[in-house]
């Protein structure tokens, strides 16, 4: 995890932050959503997987693209320091399956000012009417 920001405190209002982010994810808004970053930002996600430079600037408009018909609710948590945390739901149309997939993640925010320079994101993805066979944690 970022040490940079350890100890610097919010400049902006947390809840209208992740306020803001859901806005231009829900309008899909390519530009907007990438405008939130500072320009040495850097999203980690999946097994070692980020984005940075012009993948990010370009990843949520792929994203867009992508998942065509995507709604999604993001859900301020918490913050501390400099950090916000998130979760969101979201359902979208795979274009290769046809299925409806759902999702629900979580997320850290990492603020220098009123930009992200580090973003930590994870995720859970399944198709719609087909729950987890997940039975949680069991040692036995």
């Amino acid at each position: 995890m970022s040490s940079d920001g350890d100890m610097i405190e919010l400049t902006v209002d947390p809840v209208a932050f992740v306020r803001e982010v859901e806005k231009a994810w829900q309008a899909r808004d390519g530009k907007g959503a990438a405008a939130g970053y500072t320009n040495d930002a850097v999203v980690h996600y999946g097994q070692g997987q980020t984005h940075t430079g012009d993948a990010l600037r370009n990843w949520p408009a792929r994203w867009f693209e992508y998942a065509k018909d995507l709604q999604i609710k993001k859900t301020y948590r918490a913050h501390n320091g400099n950090c916000i945390a998130s979760t969101w739901e979201s359902r979208y149309t795979s274009p290769e399956s046809g299925k409806v997939m759902i999702e629900s993640g979580a997320e850290l925010f990492f603020l220098r000012g009123d930009k992200v320079y580090e973003h930590y994101m994870w995720q859970h993805t399944w198709s719609a009417g087909h729950p987890s066979i997940d039975q949680g944690f069991s040692t036995s």
